[in-house]
């Protein structure tokens, strides 16, 4: 269940809508964050130059009363600043230029204050303050006026955090919606997918749902459409030619076989003759299965027994077949047996009717190709949910590089071409294991081939029909 659960995820997490819309997204966030870092450097220099122009303007006031009123106004100046002043904002010293002070804030090393910025502790101030320092010289008398920038600070980190926020927040609803974009986008392109796999399946009326949104999809479901509307008319012809091919032939060597039958009766007396025509009566049969066989390659092919699908477990047909077959085996020299792998339940949803010819196609192969004294195994077992049947023989086997060859229609190995046969057994099998979505395996089993057909869980099975 949790590896089924985040498949989804990780299909998501892969498809190209999710990557184009999580880089657009990234994309977005750096210039949002490279925006962010203009602005805010912006809104520093202006509020650092606020500082600048508060202090340089009361220094320019002090100056002015000194120019107006002489010594003795600047020093009132200074004391009446600094009394109004809060000296962790603000300080303001008058002195001379050797260091002795004369008026406003009292400072323990005047001397070393310079223009500029300058540290919390030199002004008396708060330590984790920054002030920004202006002097100013009148005659002998020195002007040291500072002011905090801890308001600016706190104004700073107001607004870079509301910029973060902002950031975050258009960041987490980018990504929502470049998610739920990659999700529909996905959703239409799995709908593609879902089409060409039942397509696949042999639901040939399938069509690829069209959302009218006029888009590269939509233009891309239109020709898919199109390409399979053409393929399932060649399909269906080519599957109409065999089996109109396989019916039309089919009644006159059936009549050919009849009249030859008649003349056997008349002809009893001849046995030279009754022979020759007992031997074109065989020739006869032989084709005539041939032509039954290629009918019901296509009828399973065209899949027209779907509504024939049930659940029921694998060892009934193993169990039958045991029945009809055993004595069957017995009398051509070779001993058939059931192996039962398993005490769960060998369930399968599926046609029992093509199942038990499925089984019994490959037990006839094995008596008809294995020698005399061989042994030959029909086993049902499951693994992981998934029911599988297997018949298996110590003859001669299948060499591997013809393994997937005798799976084609009319393909016999030279030593099957003396066994007789039509080369269509094995077609057969395998057209009910891909009609069921099985998978069809042949297998050396040292000496001997198996061949086992693994089936879907039937549960799966189900919600797929569903």
């Amino acid at each position: 269940m949790w590896g089924t659960r985040f498949v989804p995820r990780i299909k998501l997490l892969q498809s190209t809508y999710f990557r184009f819309a999580l880089a657009l997204t990234l994309t977005f966030a750096a210039a949002y964050l490279v925006a962010i870092w203009l602005a805010f450097q912006a809104i520093n220099d202006d509020l650092e130059g606020r500082v600048y122009q508060s202090v340089a303007l009361q220094a320019e006031e002090f100056e002015n009363a000194y120019e107006l009123s002489g010594r003795s106004a600047l020093v009132e100046a200074v004391d009446a600043a600094a009394r109004a002043a809060d000296h962790e904002d603000e300080v303001y010293w008058l002195g001379f230029a050797d260091g002795r002070y004369v008026a406003g804030h009292s400072l323990a090393s005047p001397l070393s204050i310079r223009d500029g910025d300058t540290a919390g502790p030199r002004l008396s101030g708060d330590e984790d303050d920054t002030y920004r320092v202006v002097t100013r010289q009148f005659g002998d008398l020195r002007l040291i006026a500072a002011r905090s920038y801890e308001e600016s600070d706190e104004i700073k980190e107001g607004v870079l955090f509301a910029f973060l926020g902002a950031a975050l927040i258009t960041f987490l609803l980018a990504t929502l919606a470049g998610g739920a974009m990659a999700r529909a986008g996905q959703r239409r392109i799995d709908r593609i997918s879902s089409t060409l796999d039942a397509f696949a399946g042999g639901k040939m009326e399938q069509r690829v749902p069209l959302a009218r949104h006029s888009d590269d999809l939509d233009r891309l479901s239109v020709r898919v459409n199109t390409a399979l509307d053409r393929l399932q008319m060649t399909v269906d012809g080519i599957r109409q030619v065999s089996s109109d091919i396989a019916h039309d032939l089919r009644t006159p060597i059936n009549r050919v076989g009849i009249q030859i039958e008649a003349l056997q009766a008349e002809l009893s007396q001849s046995p030279a003759l009754e022979g020759r025509l007992e031997a074109a009566a065989d020739e006869i049969r032989q084709i005539a299965s041939t032509f039954d066989s290629l009918l019901r390659i296509a009828q399973i092919e065209a899949g027209t027994n779907r509504n024939r699908f049930e659940i029921f477990p694998l060892t009934e047909i193993a169990s039958n077949l045991i029945e009809s077959y055993s004595a069957v085996a017995e009398d051509a020299g070779r001993s058939l047996q059931l192996d039962l792998q398993t005490e769960n339940p060998t369930l399968v949803l599926g046609d029992r009717n093509l199942l038990t010819q499925l089984a019994a196609n490959l037990i006839e192969n094995s008596i008809r190709h294995c020698p005399i004294g061989s042994r030959i195994q029909l086993s049902v077992g499951s693994e992981a949910q998934r029911a599988w049947i297997e018949v298996r023989d110590d003859g001669p086997g299948i060499p591997a590089t013809e393994r997937e060859n005798v799976l084609a229609r009319f393909y016999r190995l030279d030593k099957a071409r003396k066994d007789g046969g039509s080369g269509l057994g094995l077609a057969i099998v395998k057209a009910i294991a891909t009609f069921h979505k099985a998978r069809l395996e042949l297998r050396d089993v040292a000496p001997g081939l198996g061949v086992r057909v693994t089936f879907p869980d039937y549960r799966e099975a189900m919600r797929e029909r569903a």
